[in-house]
């Protein structure tokens, strides 16, 4: 029933919600409605962020942050024999999964 009687305007929508326990109401953008409704808590409400900015992956996913750990001229020189070999790498985050992706499974 509720598969078929639910739409996307039933899950996600524009509710007050504290940001912080004791602050202030703000209308911001959530999903989940329908459970957070059934289930009232104090942590049944937060702002709708992409599952990225709880998971970290944000910060991880930029090359500065994979500056400390491969540089430009180890990237470079990797990335243009993975490349030979038939694989593109576009970034410093991709050349790091790959060697792992290798270390695991082997080479080609």
């Amino acid at each position: 029933w509720a598969i078929r009687h639910t739409e996307r305007e039933d899950c996600i929508g524009t509710r007050p919600i504290r940001l912080s326990y004791g602050a202030e109401f703000n209308d911001l953008e959530t999903g989940k409605i329908v459970l957070r409704e059934a289930y009232q808590t104090v942590s049944s409400w937060r702002r709708k962020d992409p599952i990225e900015v709880g998971s970290g992956v944000t910060v991880i996913g930029h090359d500065p942050y994979w500056s400390d750990r491969v540089s430009d001229e180890e990237f470079a020189r990797e990335s243009e024999a993975l490349r030979e070999r038939g694989y593109v790498i576009d970034r410093k985050e991709q050349l790091v999964n790959f060697r792992v992706w290798e270390s695991v499974f082997g080479k080609d």
